[in-house]
């Protein structure tokens, strides 16, 4: 049986709108870094939200791509919602707070999000609800 795997991560955003950040799940034996390019759809957008090409090595490991989409969490008051893609399927979700403009949070596999029933974002722009 697979392990659920459970994260953690922090973003800061550069002056160019980039994010570069790190993680670290239950798997993990150390913290990683993350960058992730923004796509420029809209720079109008607020700090964080948008879409971003995602890069990440995990424990040496060979490199791993993904579309990283920041959304705001409906209703709230500057909470956020994080989805990770590769070719249109969901492989991590998660959900972040700002303190001192610095996006940190926590992320699930899409595996165990379907398991515990969380971060189950409809509407979310991915296509995949």
């Amino acid at each position: 049986m697979p392990t659920n795997l459970i994260g953690r991560f922090y973003f800061k955003q550069t002056s160019n709108g980039n994010l570069i950040g790190e993680f670290s799940n239950n798997l993990s034996v150390k913290a990683s870094t993350e960058s992730s390019d923004l796509i420029p759809i809209n720079p109008a957008n607020p700090p964080f939200i948008g879409f971003y090409h995602s890069t990440w090595q995990e424990d040496g490991k060979t490199a791993s791509f993904a579309v990283l989409t920041i959304s705001q969490k409906p209703a709230s008051g500057g909470l956020f919602r994080l989805i990770w893609t590769n070719n249109n399927v969901v492989i991590f979700r998660g959900e972040g707070m700002l303190c001192d403009n610095i996006l940190t949070g926590d992320y699930l596999d899409e595996q165990t999000s379907i398991k515990l029933g969380v971060y189950r974002f409809p509407n979310s722009g991915t296509g995949n609800e």
